[in-house]
């Protein structure tokens, strides 16, 4: 009786980690057994001849997560349905060649890790280059506080010279009063002068 099973996982040249885990997928039709015995195997040629009874498998699931461990790394590794009933015996269905690396998804997450770190650091210099734009901009404004404190500073000059100004002020009034004390003072002067000269007469 013809099979039309058909193994769609994995495909053609993929690179698996059979220790890690691979899900094998597959498709029927209702002329199809219910189940058949899954083999890992790889007979092609200038490689090590592998072959493993994996176990009956339920067809009507669809998929299969199958984990190995101890298989070689190496290339043209395929998976097989077998019936192993004495009236239907033999392949039902044969996968592509795929190859089988133990650090398979270690690399995929190697390489996710080392476009991560270029991000990372791509990131980093544009905060670097924001923190140099922050420094620039703190100079700018403390370059204007200082711009406004040497206005503070004409300021105190122009305070200073309003005070001059003032102080200058009061003493031309102080000069202005002052002939008038003086004139005051010579007028005292004058009378005691005339006292004395009254004095000296009256004894001559």
């Amino acid at each position: 009786m013809a099979a039309a099973i058909q193994i769609t996982s994995p495909s053609k040249n993929d690179v698996v980690d059979l220790a890690a885990g691979v899900q094998v997928k597959w498709s029927t039709v209702n002329t199809d057994p219910s189940t058949a015995h899954l083999f890992l195997v790889n007979m092609a040629s200038g490689h090590t001849p592998y072959s493993k009874d994996l176990g009956e498998v339920d067809l009507s699931t669809g998929s299969l997560l199958v984990s190995e461990k101890d298989v070689p790394e190496d290339g043209a590794f395929q998976f097989n349905f077998q019936s192993l009933k004495q009236n239907n015996m033999g392949i039902l269905a044969q996968s592509e060649q795929f190859e089988n690396k133990e650090d398979a998804k270690d690399k995929d997450e190697d390489e996710l890790i080392d476009t991560t770190t270029k991000a990372t650091t791509t990131t980093g210099g544009a905060k670097t280059t924001l923190t140099t734009a922050t420094t620039a901009a703190t100079g700018a404004t403390t370059t204007s506080a200082d711009a406004e404190d040497s206005e503070g500073d004409d300021d105190s000059e122009e305070t200073t010279t309003a005070s001059s100004t003032v102080s200058g002020t009061a003493a031309s009034a102080s000069s202005t009063e002052a002939p008038e004390s003086g004139a005051a003072s010579l007028a005292v002067k004058g009378s005691m002068l005339a006292l004395v000269a009254g004095v000296l007469a009256v004894v001559a």
